[in-house]
């Protein structure tokens, strides 16, 4: 097969998920083709750059602040082009998008677009700052030689939205080496090591830095249900705007488990039994098939990723509507009655199928060979 070299480029490697999907990327890369890494600002605190080190693979920090890199990463990110000669640009995120798409006219270029552009920004960044970046990224997606989405849904927003009409779906993977299942003795230690009952039944869910987790109808629908389930608990990981209004609902009921930002999140996962997504928006939530590579049959809110994960794993979750907290208790009551192994088992089935980092990144390799045969 032919010997290729793809630039990838990142704002940062921040701990997040689409860090995590870039890292199952690289690291599944087989030896003929050769991953160039850029990253345009300074590595915040909480960062994998040691990770990818690890890989051995070839990496240029330009350490750029935002109003530095207005002016200066075009010219310095030329320059490693003309070092490097890559056969393919891969971009993700708004700022590497946007900076990719300068190159068109001399490397064929990957982008991978991993939201709902005008839901997303406006709801973290606020309605004009969050228009314009949403235009930004349609803009630059308009000029590139291929746009890669992490779902079905995303695809067809796109499409719906945007009129962009030759994008293709790469669906977000997950690392099943790293989050698998727990076997009873896994769980009970990890649980007498974190405090959780070990004979109750364990919800998590994750809290995210804005509103769009919606983790407010979690914990009020979690409330509900202890009426009936007093001795369950909801573990809560992550940290944002909403822990405090969640925490009110807890009204402190030793229940409700808070355990804020955690590195190891597969402990957590794997000493669970069920997982709740309430999330507004999504393009393939990564902490949804975490979940689901561990094992946990899961509730989420009906949003079109969650739909398409549904589509693809009917036995192993429900959905509920997205803004009702009534609804969602009604569901969780609903789930407790069925077989919760077997829900388990055929979500392991859905990962392997369909979710895996491996199949993944081979759908990226395919992408970079087609663009570059279609640009020859």
């Amino acid at each position: 097969m032919n010997r290729l070299k793809i630039l990838y480029l990142v704002s940062t490697l921040q701990k997040a998920g689409p860090t995590s999907q870039l890292y199952y990327i690289i690291s599944n890369l087989p030896a003929n083709i050769t991953p160039v890494l850029v990253t345009l600002s300074q590595e915040p605190a909480q960062s994998r750059l040691n990770d990818f080190k690890a890989l051995g693979i070839k990496h240029y920090q330009l350490n750029l602040s935002r109003l530095e890199g207005v002016f200066l990463a075009k010219g310095k990110v030329k320059s490693i082009i003309e070092k490097e000669l890559p056969d393919v640009i891969h971009s993700q995120g708004l700022r590497g998008d946007v900076l990719a798409s300068k190159f068109t006219d001399e490397v064929p270029v990957l982008c991978t677009i991993r939201n709902f552009p005008q839901l997303d920004f406006p709801m973290t960044y606020g309605r004009v700052i969050g228009s314009i970046m949403a235009y930004q990224q349609i803009r630059a997606l308009r000029q590139v030689s291929q746009v890669c989405c992490v779902s079905d849904a995303v695809r067809d927003n796109l499409e719906k939205t945007y009129n962009i009409n030759d994008a293709v779906t790469a669906l977000n993977g997950v690392d099943t080496l790293n989050f698998y299942p727990a076997d009873s003795k896994q769980k009970s230690s990890l649980r007498k090591t974190y405090g959780i009952n070990e004979n109750s039944n364990v919800w998590i869910s994750s809290l995210g830095k804005d509103n769009r987790k919606n983790s407010v109808t979690v914990a009020a629908a979690f409330k509900l249900f202890l009426t009936e389930y007093p001795d369950d608990t909801l573990i809560f990981i992550g940290d944002g705007q909403q822990r405090g209004e969640c925490q009110k609902i807890a009204a402190e009921s030793s229940q409700f488990k808070f355990f804020g930002k955690v590195s190891n999140v597969s402990d957590y996962l794997r000493m669970a039994d069920y997982f709740i997504s309430a999330s507004r928006a999504e393009g393939m939530p990564n902490a949804v098939l975490e979940a689901m590579s561990c094992g946990l049959p899961s509730v989420l809110s009906d949003i079109e990723p969650h739909q398409e994960i549904y589509a693809l794993n009917p036995n192993g979750c429900v959905t509920f509507k997205t803004e009702s907290d009534t609804d969602l208790y009604s569901k969780l009551v609903e789930l407790v009655k069925f077989d919760r192994q077997c829900m388990a088992d055929a979500t392991i089935a859905v990962v392997n199928q369909h979710f895996s980092s491996g199949t993944m990144s081979k759908k990226y390799q395919q992408a970079y060979h087609e663009v570059v045969n279609s640009n020859g």
